[in-house]
């Protein structure tokens, strides 16, 4: 009896390629989820066996770390020469539409823990506006890392909202003596699509960013 090790024994056996290991694991990811992944997955996705694999990745958590690196090597970065404000603004525009397109990936992105460099051209283009705003050590950091977790947070939103397209919040009934504040947002955000109502919230985050620079 053969196993899924076993050498094949007729034809041509694929070509495998470390950008293909990548490629497999990124459609695993994005169909089976964080869990999902697995050196064992992505082998039967490529039509090989698991022991192939090792020849192009030491383990699951170095092909992890190259499907994240992939991804955010995707994120176009804005002209350096603009604004702070318009360079964030993009990058968090970017960051929410990687997430967007694969929602299953945002448990890498809390790894942060990346090696390439075409990968790190992201976080480092956030920190550089950052700089470029006036803020140091600490208050950078923690600047980034509020720039990722909205832009990651306001994605969330983004898919509940495709998942659910029933109308109005039920907030916007909720009784407005009560509740005066819940009932005016539930209704002032029915006028904005999720594009606008981002950029909203950019508007408070950017002045809280400046005010810390200033």
């Amino acid at each position: 009896m053969t196993t899924p090790d076993a050498p094949r024994r007729r034809g041509r056996p694929p070509k495998l390629t470390r950008e293909a290991v990548v490629a497999g694991a990124l459609e695993v990811l994005d169909e089976s989820g964080h869990d999902g992944l697995s050196m064992r997955a992505v082998a039967e996705r490529l039509g090989v066996g698991k022991m192939s694999l090792y020849h192009h990745v030491a383990d699951r958590s170095e092909l992890e770390r190259l499907v994240i690196e992939r991804l955010l090597a995707a994120v176009e970065l804005p002209d350096a020469a603009l604004p702070w404000q318009e360079r964030i603004a993009a990058l968090a525009h970017g960051i929410r539409a990687l997430v967007f397109r694969h929602p299953n990936a945002t448990p890498l992105l809390a790894l942060r823990e990346y090696s390439d460099p075409v990968a790190l051209r992201l976080p480092d283009a956030v920190m550089t506006a950052l700089h470029d705003a006036g803020l140091r050590g600490a208050a950078m950091v923690g600047g980034s890392r509020l720039v990722f977790s909205y832009a990651i947070g306001f994605a969330q939103l983004d898919l509940v909202d495709k998942a659910d397209s029933a109308g109005d919040s039920p907030m916007a009934a909720l009784p407005e003596a009560e509740f005066p504040h819940v009932v005016a947002a539930a209704r002032e955000t029915r006028n904005h699509g999720l594009d606008e109502q981002f950029d909203l919230g950019l508007k408070p985050l950017l002045a809280g960013l400046a005010a810390i620079a200033s």
